[in-house]
């Protein structure tokens, strides 16, 4: 019995590894330079063994995906009960650990069909927590939301800080201080703004 746990114990490791490995490679180099062999090497394992826990790469890619997929929304799931639930959507998309990962994503989704759909599945929950971070932050501060819809609210604040990431990592840096002081104002407006009068 002690050897199947450790057995299922060391399988769960190599996997791990696998999928660690891929991340890296995908953020340092690009989804490109994620060969098996590559993927392999940086997770210290025989190549074979690639597609011993991953049928394909796309197989490989989807896992990688989903675990960086979880791990992000449970940290947005978080905004909806912080203090200041804007504020933190622009901070966790403002993290270029994500971001970066994520564009790689994007360019790969292009190529491959199952990297799309599963993407849009992403993206599909990512909207809905946002949104609903966002409604509670303009409700708590009386702010009409016919007016201020938000999820309009929210794309705004999400897509600028995921915007800043994308143009850092290829340098551009043309108005990102004034943005940041921008969004930094409007986020203090609305934390020092006052919450309804209960009637």
């Amino acid at each position: 019995m002690a050897s199947t746990s450790k057995s299922k114990d060391k399988d769960v490791g190599t996997r791990e590894r696998l999928m660690e490995a891929t991340a890296q490679i995908m953020r340092e180099e690009g989804y490109a330079g994620a060969t098996s062999r590559r993927v392999a090497a940086r997770a210290g394992v025989r190549s074979a063994l690639v597609y011993y826990y991953f049928p394909t790469m796309d197989d490989l890619f989807v896992a990688v995906l989903q675990a960086g997929s979880e791990a992000s929304l449970a940290k947005m799931r978080q905004a909806i009960t912080a203090d200041e639930p804007l504020r933190t959507l622009w901070a966790i998309n403002t993290d270029p650990r994500w971001t970066g990962l994520y564009a790689e994503f994007v360019a790969l989704a292009n190529h491959r069909k199952v990297i799309s759909a599963e993407l849009k599945s992403y993206a599909e929950r990512v909207r809905d927590i946002e949104t609903a971070a966002a409604t509670v932050a303009l409700r708590s501060h009386g702010v009409d939301l016919t007016e201020f819809p938000p999820v309009a609210i929210s794309m705004l604040v999400a897509q600028s800080a995921r915007s800043l990431c994308n143009e850092s990592a290829i340098g551009m840096t043309e108005g990102h201080k004034e943005l940041r002081e921008l969004v930094e104002r409007f986020l203090n407006k609305v934390a020092a703004s006052q919450q309804p009068q209960s009637t």
